[in-house]
């Protein structure tokens, strides 16, 4: 009886073993695609106070083409025929994005491609990509990854939300027209804003948001109301509208505050259930 005691014991430490050997080559090859400034922003992804779940995913990690940062990808399948492009908020991490969507995305056939587009030092607008780098960003890796034009949803959230009307300008007004929707949570529109203001100024085409296609998502209890909260997404909204886009859906939701969004799953599946709708047919 011992000596079978011993040999499961062994047995058992030898496959935690493989395991973890496993889990370990498999964050090692991931990183191995990063180099120079990418992988040091990696290193600090890492931090992240979801970082460990979006681990267990196994995502792949795509370096940008001027080597500063990232893409973090995962799919349900093999080819999804469903992609979310988010962008997230203030010093933020892509890892973290991904970890925060997952548990919306369960029996979805769908993809989901994190920008990592704040380069991880400071606050100020050099610090983070512009609306033109994300998108180059995105034109040259989403067709690799088998995106078609029309099928994919872009997602930002707080200040990702408010550099998303420029990226949905690029991608309506001269791009490949990937996205057939845009999200819009906890991040209002600043008029002064320099990607605006490229938008009203011509820069991205004319009227390039006419015609496109939002949700805009925030809470009651958001601490900037006027900026990021309901006041700030209905202005947000009209805003669009102005522009001649369309708005699909307003959610408001009152017990929430910044991110309602995914605070509250019934808001995400909300625009799932839309979304998916709507590329289906």
């Amino acid at each position: 009886m011992k000596l079978l005691s011993l040999i499961v014991s062994f047995l058992v430490a030898a496959e935690m073993g493989l395991a973890q050997m496993q889990a370990k080559d498999t964050t090692t090859s991931n990183k191995a695609a990063l180099t120079g400034h990418a992988a040091e922003l990696y290193q600090k992804a890492q931090g992240g106070k979801w970082f460990a779940d979006a681990a267990k995913l196994k995502p792949d990690l795509l370096p940008t083409l001027d080597g500063q940062s990232f893409l973090v990808v995962w799919k349900a399948t093999e080819k999804p025929k469903h992609w979310i492009v988010s962008l997230h908020g203030s010093d933020g991490f892509a890892t973290d994005d991904l970890a925060i969507w997952h548990p919306h995305l369960k029996n979805r056939d769908v993809g989901v491609i994190c920008v990592q587009w704040w380069l991880g030092e400071g606050d100020k607008i050099t610090a983070y990509y512009t609306p033109k780098q994300i998108y180059r960003e995105l034109e040259n890796a989403l067709p690799k990854l088998g995106v078609e034009p029309g099928t994919a949803m872009l997602h930002g959230f707080s200040r990702g939300s408010a550099n998303s009307f420029a990226v949905m300008a690029l991608d309506a007004g001269r791009g490949r027209r990937f996205f057939s929707l845009a999200v819009a949570s906890s991040g209002g529109v600043g008029l002064d804003y320099p990607p605006t203001r490229a938008i009203l100024d011509g820069t991205y085409g004319d009227h390039p948001l006419k015609g496109t296609r939002w949700v805009t998502s925030a809470g009651g209890h958001d601490p900037h109301p006027d900026r990021s909260g309901i006041p700030g997404m209905r202005r947000a909204a009209a805003w669009l509208k102005e522009q001649g886009a369309i708005v699909l859906d307003a959610i408001e939701d009152p017990d929430q505050g910044h991110g309602a969004l995914v605070l509250n799953a019934k808001n995400a599946q909300r625009v799932m259930d839309l979304f998916f709708m709507d590329t289906i047919k």
